[in-house]
């Protein structure tokens, strides 16, 4: 996993990405790595755990897009959005700690 120093650094990142979107992130990932404020290890865990559409934003298009098709489930398909961003989130989570593993 990703230093206990380094920790607080990929877990902004992370909510960043999820708050706004993974770009935002990704800008400043690349400000950390140009400050030298990460390892290679914890560069490599943070890409991966961050390359994904877990974010309020898609969530958003899914249930703009989906509702629009079948406007009478627009309510499950809501509730099912933040479903979709915890399984999402977790798939890139896990993504990362094989990479990780493998760094």
């Amino acid at each position: 996993g990703v230093p206990w120093n380094e920790a607080l650094a990929v877990g902004k990142l992370l909510g960043t990405k999820t708050v706004f979107n993974e770009f935002i992130a990704y800008l400043q990932l690349k400000e950390l790595i140009q400050a030298g404020a990460l390892s290679p290890r914890s560069i490599t865990i943070a890409t991966y755990a961050l390359c994904g559409f877990a974010n309020f934003g898609s969530m958003a298009i899914m249930i703009g897009g989906m509702g629009s098709l079948a406007p009478q489930k627009k309510d499950t398909i809501a509730t099912l959005g933040l479903k979709s961003i915890l399984a999402g989130s977790f798939t890139n989570l896990i993504t990362a700690a094989i990479a990780g593993i493998l760094v």
